[in-house]
């Protein structure tokens, strides 16, 4: 995640000059040469924690062999691929890095020991082919090797720094849930939980990768055309919107049959069965924040963003421990619908004062 940094920015704006050969060298050159200082500085840090603390040091093998995992996120070139809507070389990228590990873990993992390898093969499983997708992006622009300047490497970091931290709170929201039903509920209701978490993260999932996928094209379009490209928004997220709606009928009539699939025993399949239907509203809502999420990025509202994230992030939190207390898992699931329509409510009001400001349609 540190490493990754502003990547959802450089998307925005590789994107956006897409056509301009002199800006993407200079977009291409600077991430890389922050991407570097973030990578030294990072693995300077656990070095000394690798070597200092006693959990770290009695496992020194497997975790300094981390480094080649985080070597094969700093070349990475996926973002860039984002920015000029290449997702048939991501995918063929990412496919091959998970082939490599998979063929050396099954060749080289023999033993109970020979665990410590794992990092190690999926780190050049990384490596390999995003080595090569770099070289793609450096053949396809005629790119060179420039190292940065202090100023512009600064400036990245600066830029970027409040941006990282929210994704760090965002993944403290999305991880805090199962931690907390666990501390206070046990870990049967941490189980009931995490089976409607793993049906709801498939749409998820589906909405973040609809999210990259036509987000380059939407930043594209309203810079240059901006009624165009929000007139694109528009139909792109009620497509989606749509979508989900089905899918969300799908999953409630066939919820007890999907229960079972996850082997929820039949005397508890009723309950579960009501928390579940209770909770695809949640899929409605996410998709609606998610479309309004991508608006704000592509207009270059991203410090609102931040600024709404991290106090909705403790809010949902403080909510969460509330609601849990009190009304057990209907209740946690209650607050993570409090607090997604509190974001939408904020970005629909922050949009339409935008909008006014700005005089567009």
């Amino acid at each position: 995640m540190i490493i990754d940094y502003a990547d959802n920015i450089g998307v925005k704006e590789v994107s956006t000059f897409r056509e301009n050969k002199e800006k993407l060298q200079n977009i291409f050159s600077v991430s890389y040469s922050g991407r570097f200082i973030l990578l030294v500085g990072i693995c300077g840090l656990l070095s000394i924690l690798f070597l200092l603390i006693p959990f770290f040091s009695s496992e020194k093998p497997l975790f300094f062999l981390i480094f080649f995992i985080l070597i094969g996120q700093f070349i990475n070139p996926n973002w860039f691929l984002q920015g000029i809507d290449n997702f048939v070389k991501i995918s063929v990228l990412n496919i091959v890095s998970k082939i490599i590990y998979l063929v050396l873990v099954f060749i080289f993992v023999q033993a109970p020991e020979d665990y410590i390898y794992v990092n190690l093969f999926w780190g050049i499983g990384m490596i390999l082919p995003f080595s090569y997708g770099v070289m793609y992006c450096i053949k396809k622009y005629n790119f060179r090797f420039i190292l940065a300047s202090k100023n512009q490497i600064s400036n990245y970091l600066k830029d970027g720094y409040k941006f990282c931290i929210s994704q760090v709170f965002l993944s403290f929201k999305n991880y805090s849930p199962i931690i907390l039903i666990s501390f206070l509920g046990g870990f049967n209701t941490a189980g009931f939980y995490r089976v409607i978490e793993q049906i709801i993260g498939v749409f998820r999932t589906y909405l973040q990768v609809t999210f990259r996928f036509f987000y380059p094209k939407i930043c594209f379009l309203i810079y240059t055309n901006k009624k165009q490209g929000i007139d694109f928004w528009k139909k792109v997220n009620l497509a989606n919107i749509s979508f989900i709606l089905l899918l969300t009928l799908f999953v409630f009539v066939l919820s007890e049959p999907i229960l079972q699939f996850f082997k929820i025993q039949l005397n508890d399949i009723d309950e579960v069965s009501y928390l579940l239907r209770f909770a695809l509203i949640l899929p409605f809502l996410i998709s609606i924040s998610y479309s309004l999420e991508q608006l704000l990025f592509s207009l270059e509202r991203k410090d609102f963003y931040i600024k709404i994230t991290i106090p909705s992030v403790l809010l949902n939190f403080l909510m969460m421990y509330t609601f849990f207390c009190v009304f057990n898992l209907k209740g946690l699931i209650s607050s993570l619908m409090i607090t997604e329509i509190t974001i939408i409510l904020a970005y629909s009001i922050y949009l339409n004062f935008y909008f006014k400001e700005n005089k567009t349609d």
